[in-house]
């Protein structure tokens, strides 16, 4: 896609009402945000349920969708791999709900390949119940009940 093109769709983004298009807008009191995990948040009435991220300057706080919806999400079965425009991070989520971060930096996948590192992402937590295990240790302890409590179904993976 040439820039022009891409000028225009977010110049057209940015003229349609609502935030399903949008990648940043400014966070004021009428925007209804929940806090999800970590520093991500989702707000109330995107169409894409996607992660958002608050950055503070000098203009106001903003919301930056730290995912985008057009392609950086894989899944299997219930679980999601979802990376920030950077590919410098992947959040593994269950149904939606963020379990855990993965970093670049702490493990050591290059950005340019975050494709690959969420496909064996997903690989593992699908077929290998011990790394499941293992992420959900790393978890805290009132995150892994409330986990297992919102889903039953986590209690014999977690034990």
């Amino acid at each position: 896609m040439s820039f022009l093109d891409k000028t225009l769709i977010e110049f057209s983004n940015n003229l349609k009402h609502g935030i399903s298009g949008k990648n940043r807008i400014r966070l004021d009191e009428n925007t209804r945000i929940k806090k999800v995990a970590f520093d991500m948040v989702k707000v109330y009435g995107d169409q894409y349920d996607s992660l958002w991220k608050v950055e503070k300057t000098d203009d106001g706080d903003f919301l930056i969708r730290a995912s985008d919806p057009s392609h950086n999400q894989k899944t299997s079965n219930n679980w999601r791999a979802i990376s920030d425009f950077s590919g410098e991070n992947v959040t593994l989520a269950y149904c939606g709900v963020p379990v855990a971060r993965f970093a670049a930096n702490d493990y050591s996948f290059d950005p340019s390949e975050v494709t690959l590192f969420k496909e064996a992402l997903l690989d593992c937590v699908s077929n290998d119940s011990s790394f499941v295990k293992q992420v959900f240790a790393e978890q805290t302890d009132d995150k892994v009940i409330a986990l297992s409590g919102a889903f039953p179904e986590l209690k014999e993976i977690i034990k």
